[in-house]
């Protein structure tokens, strides 16, 4: 009798997947946890901390994903933990005498489950399973497998491993048996045929059951102890111990998923050694059903859209969905190869990592398949456990595994690339952060209007986003110019327009480490069926339009959306902010920026520096971009830039434009470092009703001023300022009565200093309206 097991890592992306490399015989369970060191400290490496999403998440313990009788009989594990230490710190000259063993192993033992446990634990560390007797040159059935030839040797196969453990038991004093039957490892494949010899089952695979408090218990030394994988570094079988806590006294329902016992009388099957309520009794029945590992019944998972093993399509794309109330504990992959004939090593061929995507909604994931041929192929759904104690945390395996039967005529194309380790939608470390994807449940938006949108929610309104838009017609390539994230307080909504049919991906990056680089958050595709019609692209930014980090450092203030429509092509943008703040800015279309904004854009700040409003009045249709910059009067050093706007004007503004300001509008430094005040008007833009206005100026000691009116960016000749401005002084105030001869704007400069000094500074400029 010979049991082999099998299973092999394969890069993928940037995450390693455990992968099926298969084998020539029936025999053992694919190996679930081989070479995972390296995606283990990946993950530990990223920082993966999934504490939150919209609940606590529990950090999940391997006695948590025990079945209910298991917990029963081992209610504190940390005991099992304590006995596993003991028996693998045996003497290796324990196993010279098979009596001196058992009574050593057995000492510490305060019941027969502890007894059990203790023998188990020790053989699945002392015993390697026999690949050169298996699959080497050395022949299956040359080696000595009896339980003497076993304990000497220290390898076996699987009648080896049961026989070892009986003697064991029977030499403690506990009941066990050994069982033989039927089973789904090796190069097994869902669809295969179980050898017959004579109308009997032909068996493959040896287990033993325990019994304990007058129960009977399943138990699989063998898988429990490693596994076996074709390694392709050294071209061969190889074993990896590797202990699997969930093959002993397993759930009777995983076990039976690939175990089917065998009578030998009858050689027929004995469903009476499952242990099940509804036990398999036909073999084909057993073996209909898809090939579910450990992880699939640890996790309490379900299949919910394919409940057989073969699946057979005429179509070039399937989904395959799985329930899971752990979702948030596991992170899932999914892996799509061509299967080779059955004694063909490795049945896994060519494998198509882009033609197979997975993502989550709530507690079901959905595996999307594509067929880049018609003919067969094997499934393999598999997880890495995430925010787990660390016995499970190490592990990563596959769930369940599928043969799907292609007999469609057109290849599928490949699934849009570059996801971040493959994951699609909103990722674990993007809602730990407290992002929130809003109404988008599924990371596949379906457009036939070469629109799309997506709408998030920041945690803190501080928060900034990358976002880029990939086009996969005819290549790969980033789409400039064709998203807008428009944020308004902590509400971030993505306009995407697409300009091609075909699929694309949406990538939506945040700071979600320490290291203050931006990483994947989120991937959406996104299917389209025609072609968007634009008049206009937006500005290409990646960033969100609104404010960005540099805004908040300065205590700057701002409500309302980053993007503004501009009617009639006028809107203003209002801020809040210290009044030793000062703001420069720009003003942009189609990537040129005006030389002369000030034309366009007037810059309305309140009298006490606390509130400031930037009014537009665009010359042309479409997209602006407006940028702003901003620093501390009394700090040295440049502006920084603190913020982009999206200005849309849906008209050209086709009234008067603001005259050219000289830096920005209202009293400058020097009029607040000589303690002036402006009375009466809170603003920079005084109106002159009628034509006329006066502008009051309260000063700390008496001041020399000389005031200028200009009109269309010319100053008034000197007879005519006459006319237009009277001033009035004392010590402690100017005033200045003006009465202008035309409606629209002037522009009124003032410049000044203490009486006594030579030079004049600039005082400031402020805006009159003259309405008439």
């Amino acid at each position: 009798m010979g049991c082999s097991s099998s299973k092999t890592v394969e890069r993928k992306r940037s995450i390693q997947p455990i992968t099926s490399t298969d084998l020539d015989h029936g025999g053992l369970l694919p190996a679930p946890f081989s070479d995972q060191a390296e995606h283990v400290a990946d993950v530990q490496k990223r920082n993966i901390d999934v504490q939150k999403r919209n609940i606590d998440v529990q950090k999940l313990k391997i006695e948590d994903t025990f079945w209910k009788e298991k917990k029963k009989l081992i209610p504190n594990y940390e005991r099992m933990k304590e006995l596993d230490n003991y028996a693998l710190e045996a003497s290796a000259s324990l196993k010279n005498s098979p009596t001196e063993l058992v009574s050593y192993l057995t000492k510490i033992a305060q019941n027969d489950l502890e007894k059990f446990r203790l023998l188990f634990r020790w053989e699945a560390q002392n015993v390697d399973y026999d690949v050169e007797g298996y699959y080497g040159n050395k022949g299956l059935g040359q080696g000595d497998y009896s339980a003497e030839g076993v304990l000497k040797s220290g390898v076996a196969v699987c009648e080896g491993y049961s026989g070892l453990f009986k003697m064991l038991c029977d030499l403690a004093g506990l009941e066990c048996e050994s069982l033989s039957g039927a089973s789904k490892g090796g190069d097994y494949q869902p669809g295969d045929a179980f050898q017959m010899e004579n109308g009997k089952i032909k068996t493959d695979h040896a287990w033993n059951k325990i019994k304990i408090n007058g129960k009977w218990y399943l138990c699989d030394c063998t898988w429990a102890a490693g596994s076996v994988g074709f390694v392709e570094e050294i071209g061969k079988m190889a074993y990896t111990r590797k202990w699997n806590e969930y093959y002993f006294i397993s759930d009777p329902e995983m076990f039976a998923s690939k175990h089917f016992p065998v009578d030998k009388g009858s050689g027929q099957g004995a469903p009476n050694e499952q242990y099940l309520k509804k036990p398999f009794s036909d073999l084909n029945v057993w073996s209909d059903v898809p090939m579910r590992d450990c992880a699939y019944y640890a996790f309490n998972m379900q299949t919910l859209s394919h409940e057989q093993g073969v699946i057979e399509t005429n179509e070039n794309e399937i989904s395959v969905k799985v329930q899971c109330p752990y979702t948030q504990n596991l992170r899932f992959w999914t892996k799509l190869t061509d299967l080779n004939e059955k004694n063909t090593i490795p049945r896994a061929g060519r494998k198509y990592s882009d033609h197979v995507i997975s993502y989550r909604k709530g507690d079901t994931v959905t595996c999307k398949v594509r067929f880049p041929h018609a003919g067969d192929f094997t499934l393999v759904v598999g997880v890495n456990p995430m925010n787990t104690s660390e016995d499970l945390k190490s592990m990563s395996q596959w769930v369940l595994s599928y043969t799907i039967k292609n007999r469609g005529n057109t290849p599928s194309a490949a699934f849009p690339s570059g996801a971040a380790y493959d994951v699609w939608g909103a990722n674990d470390e993007f809602l730990s952060k407290g992002f929130i994807v809003i109404g988008q449940e599924e990371p596949i938006i379906v457009s036939n209007t070469g629109k799309a949108e997506l709408e998030l929610q920041l945690p803190d309104e501080r928060q900034q986003l990358l976002a880029e838009l990939i086009s996969f017609t005819g290549g790969e390539s980033e789409v400039e110019g064709h998203v807008c994230g428009e944020k308004n307080n902590r509400r971030v909504k993505y306009r995407i327009t697409l300009p091609y049919e075909g699929e694309y991906r949406f990538t939506v990056m945040a700071k979600l480490r320490d290291d203050g680089k931006y990483w994947h958050g989120a991937n959406f595709m996104i299917r389209n069926s025609k072609a968007a019609v634009i008049d206009e692209k937006f500005p290409h930014s990646r960033n969100l339009w609104g404010p960005g980090e540099e805004f908040y450092k300065l205590d700057v203030k701002y409500s309302g959306s980053s993007k503004i429509i501009a009617t009639d092509g006028s809107c203003q943008i209002q801020f809040s902010k210290h009044p030793d703040v000062v703001f420069l800015f720009h003003l942009e279309k189609n990537g040129e920026k005006y030389s002369e904004a000030t034309k366009f854009v007037f810059a309305d700040s309140a009298t006490d520096g606390s509130e400031f409003i930037f009014h537009a009045r665009l010359p042309e249709k479409g997209y602006y971009k407006f940028e702003l910059f901003a620093k501390n009067r009394n700090e040295e050093g440049s502006y920084s830039a603190v913020g982009n706007w999206l200005l849309e004007a849906n008209a050209a503004w086709k009234g008067e434009f603001y005259p050219s300001a000289n830096g920005s509008w209202g009293a400058t430094n020097h009029f607040i470092d000589l303690g002036l005040q402006l009375v009466e008007h809170k603003s920079s833009v005084i109106v002159a009703n009628n034509g006329t206005c006066v502008i009051t100026i309260k000063a700390l000691e008496p001041i020399t001023t000389t005031p200028y009116l200009l009109k269309n960016d010319s100053r008034l000749p000197e007879e005519e300022k006459k006319n237009c401005l009277t001033i009035t002084s004392n010590d402690t105030s100017i005033s200045y009565s003006i009465k202008l001869p035309e409606s629209g704007f002037y522009k009124f400069e003032l410049y000044g200093t203490r009486k006594g000094a030579t030079s004049l500074p600039y005082l400031g400029c402020w805006l009159l309206d003259s309405k008439k």
